[in-house]
């Protein structure tokens, strides 16, 4: 557990790789030692939450915009433009986009310029069920062996929204630098990488196998129980999630902020 600028706000950690919650902060009066912290913690977390925050979308959105600059939700999701926060997509059961969340990902990736952040604030939960979980990616590249990590470098795979003709997609390196700590982590998801490009399609189904399973290895996530006003921030280039649909018919309603268009950056 670690101290942040005020005494009574703390860093505590909720799994052995990834993932801390930060206790006592308002998230709508930060300071600038503040949001320093903030931001080092999610250097070293991967993914923080932040709970008891309310569900005002005002909140969320002046939370969001310290982060970078904000993407509007793509025209397929739903949004609030009717109450003035285009910038805000409603991920809810209402409007099925709920459902479509339930396989490991990173935000967008089909994007030639992904959304660095991530910031999802919890509105309605089912009774029981609706977690969400997340898995660290730097963890994911130093468990390959060195001759199979050392074969990622040079290599890029394709990103498609879907598995169809005339759909958007984007091409990225396997292996991706953070641009300020210089970390390396696998870049690789279950729902939009469909092909590792420069080699033969056999060996692209086996790799990618590989990869998206040493991906997501429990040692290397964190699964989070939601509370109604809890906020959310991750690194969408080195963290990846998947929303489990577990509750059947009960509503879950969750609104999400993307954040700082990148595109990832090739760690050779």
């Amino acid at each position: 557990m670690t101290t942040l600028a005020h005494p009574i706000v703390t860093v505590v950690p909720l799994a052995g790789a990834i993932g801390a919650e930060i206790r006592g902060l308002d998230v709508a009066n930060l300071s600038d030692a503040d949001l320093h912290a903030v931001r080092d913690a999610l250097h070293r977390h991967g993914v923080l939450f932040f709970p008891a925050q309310g569900v005002d979308p005002a909140t969320h959105l002046a939370f969001a915009r310290k982060f970078g600059e904000i993407v509007y939700p793509h025209e397929h999701l739903a949004h609030l433009g009717d109450e003035g926060y285009r910038e805000i997509s409603v991920i809810s059961t209402d409007n099925g986009s709920a459902y479509q969340a339930n396989r490991w990902h990173c935000d967008v990736a089909w994007r030639p310029e992904p959304t660095r952040f991530s910031v999802l604030h919890m509105q309605v939960l089912p009774a029981v069920g609706g977690d969400t979980l997340w898995s660290n990616q730097y963890a994911a590249l130093d468990a390959l062996s060195p001759p199979i990590r050392e074969a990622l470098y040079g290599l890029t795979a394709t990103h498609r929204i879907a598995p169809l003709p005339n759909v958007p997609e984007a091409v990225h390196p396997l292996v991706i630098r953070h641009p300020d700590t210089g970390r390396e982590a696998l870049f690789v998801n279950d729902l939009f990488t469909s092909a590792i490009n420069d080699v033969t399609d056999d060996e692209s189904r086996a790799l990618l196998g590989l990869l998206k399973s040493v991906s997501i290895r429990p040692e290397f996530t964190v699964r989070r129980r939601w509370a109604v006003g809890d906020i959310a921030i991750w690194d969408n280039h080195f963290v990846q999630h998947n929303a489990i649909y577990d509750y059947g018919d009960q509503p879950r309603r969750i609104h999400r902020i993307e954040v700082a268009p990148e595109a990832p950056v090739p760690a050779r």
